[in-house]
């Protein structure tokens, strides 16, 4: 079955590791898989070079709009800047993001931005206090409200990353048993706010310490459409065997 397989490389990153990735990358991918890389807005022009027979897609991670203030803005890039270097996705919400702003108003306004012409990754998860109060259910719901209420028919397929941010960069991951709970979940949240969905149309990625010991566990639990990958993401070797797991 085929997965989705999305590398985000944050800020890492120079001129010499992306030749260097991307000579062996290419070299030894072998996989139906679908594969997008996310990775700093000053290398998408160099990593969009070595796109060949759309064996990976491209996606921004950085997408700024001004809310309170309908001017341009200093350091900022917009939705048709992504365009115009062929990127396809962008990620919005990512908790290292909502850890800086902590403004819904921000990602509203980066979803009617986009408007369609992206396909939006949409990040959610639960910080250790929630998970420790049990109230991760009412925590993703509450994050999942900023993407509903800014959906757009052109929007589908929904995109979502589940990433427990108790579990980014930690080492540790969820069970596989809640991993399903809470993908499921989110499937079902979606599709009770918005019911001219299917289920079909809602894919949902785990992220957080995903690596090549857990990772084909990982996409075979039932009702994870993939995974966003962030530390592994940026060793070669072992991202290009993730990304040729046979699932």
């Amino acid at each position: 079955m085929k997965k989705i397989i999305a590398a985000n490389w944050k800020n890492n990153g120079s001129k010499k590791f992306v030749k260097d990735f991307f000579d062996y990358f290419l070299d030894n991918v072998d996989t139906k898989n679908e594969i997008i890389f996310f990775p700093p807005d000053l290398y998408i022009d160099q990593v969009n070079n070595y796109r060949n027979k759309e064996i990976f897609s491209l996606g921004g991670q950085n997408l700024n709009t001004n809310p309170f203030f309908k001017t341009t803005v200093t350091g900022a890039n917009s939705c048709d800047m992504f365009l115009d270097n062929n990127c396809s996705h962008i990620l919005i919400g990512h908790s290292e993001v909502r850890a800086q702003y902590n403004d819904t108003l921000i990602f509203s306004e980066q979803l009617k931005h986009v408007n369609g012409k992206l396909k939006v990754i949409f990040c959610i998860g639960e910080e250790e206090l929630d998970r420790e109060n049990n109230s991760t259910s009412e925590k993703l719901s509450e994050l999942l409200d900023t993407l509903v209420k800014n959906f757009k028919i052109t929007h589908i397929p929904v995109f979502v990353a589940y990433e427990p941010v108790w579990a980014i960069g930690s080492g540790k991951t969820p069970t596989l048993e809640d991993i399903s709970y809470i993908h499921r979940f989110i499937k079902n949240k979606i599709l009770e706010k918005l019911p001219s969905l299917k289920e079909k149309d809602i894919m949902v990625l785990y992220g957080g310490s995903v690596n090549l010991k857990n990772a084909k566990d990982i996409l075979n639990t039932p009702y994870v459409d993939g995974v966003l990958i962030g530390g592994a993401s940026l060793d070669v070797k072992e991202f290009t065997n993730i990304c040729n797991l046979k699932i």
